[in-house]
Formats: structure tokens, sequence, C-alpha cells
């Protein structure tokens, strides 16, 4: 099936999909931290700002999108496929599913929401991009304490024995002389 022309004018032609199951092993063994959780806050923020002070969505979805980095270039897209004439939500949600990402479709859920029912959705962006802070200070603390672990092994294996052993060995060898 060939992708749509929009897809392709955008250079995004879905992957063949594979085993879904051994996708779900390698990321429960891998555990790394997600990429987008350590760019979204900042763009959050930002997004926020622009639109506290009064800039529309679309412009704030322009000027984002001139961002370095894996959120900018999915707001580059999602601000070419605004700029082609499709809607917002359409956009959003491709946006969503593109990345993957359970923080992105949150974001993306929320402005959807906050379109459709004319809220202001500054409030609610400032406050998701707290909540991605926070869930990357738990993602942070989750990593130092396996790092701290792995960091035991060399003192209690390596270093500890020695330090005994040159405390032993001298008081041996005055037990060995009968001094």
């Amino acid at each position: 099936m060939l992708p749509n022309p929009l897809a392709r004018r955008l250079g995004q032609v879905a992957p063949p999909r594979t085993n879904r199951f051994s996708a779900v092993r390698v990321s429960v063994v891998r555990q790394k931290l997600d990429p987008l959780l350590l760019e979204l806050p900042q763009h959050l923020d930002l997004m926020s700002a622009r639109l506290q002070n009064g800039e529309n969505i679309y412009s704030v979805f322009a000027r984002q999108s001139m961002a370095t980095g894996l959120v900018a270039a999915g707001l580059k897209r999602v601000a070419l496929r605004l700029s082609l004439g499709e809607s917002i939500d359409a956009a959003l949600s491709l946006f969503s599913t593109e990345s993957g990402s359970p923080l992105v479709d949150e974001l993306a859920n929320k402005l959807i929401l906050g379109v459709r029912r004319g809220t202001p959705v500054a409030a609610q962006v400032r406050l998701l991009a707290e909540s991605n802070r926070a869930q990357l200070r738990v993602a942070q603390l989750r990593a130092a304490g396996r790092n701290e672990l792995k960091m035991l092994v060399p003192l209690v294996f390596l270093i500890l024995p020695v330090t005994i052993a040159f405390a032993v060995f001298p008081s041996l060898q005055l037990l060995q002389l009968g001094l």
C-alpha cells in the first residue's frame, strides 16, 4: 500500500510492523530514558509562555518548530501539516502516533481538547511541563540507584579485600617471627 501524498511530502513513511512482542521484550530489558522526556519540558515551557503572551496555537507551532531536537522535528511536521490545510486535531493525532511516546500523546490530547472546547491551554501546558520534569526526576533517581549498585561491585570484590590483606599481612608476619 502506497503512503498518502502528505506523508510522502513530509518524508514520513511508516516502517513495516515487526513482531510486537520482541519489541516489548527489548524495551523492558533496556529501560533507557525516553529521549523525548529530556527535551519536552523545555519546549512545553516555551509554548506555555508564548500562549500566555497572546500568541495563537498556530504561530506557537511555527516558532517552536525552528528549534532543534526530536520534539522540534515533530512540531515542524505539525506546522507543515497545518500550513497545508490539515485540521489541528488530525495533525496533533498524527504527531502523537508518529512519536509513539505517552508524553507526546498526553500533550496532543490536552491541546486537542483545549482547541475543541475553546479553553486556554497555557496553564495546562505549564502543568504538563512540571509533571514531565517530575517524571524525569524519578527516572534519573532510578538510574542512579542502579548505577550505585554497579559501583559497589568493585568496592566489595577489589578494594575491600586488598585493604584487608594489607591490614592482616603485617600482623601475620609478626606472629610468624614470634616477637
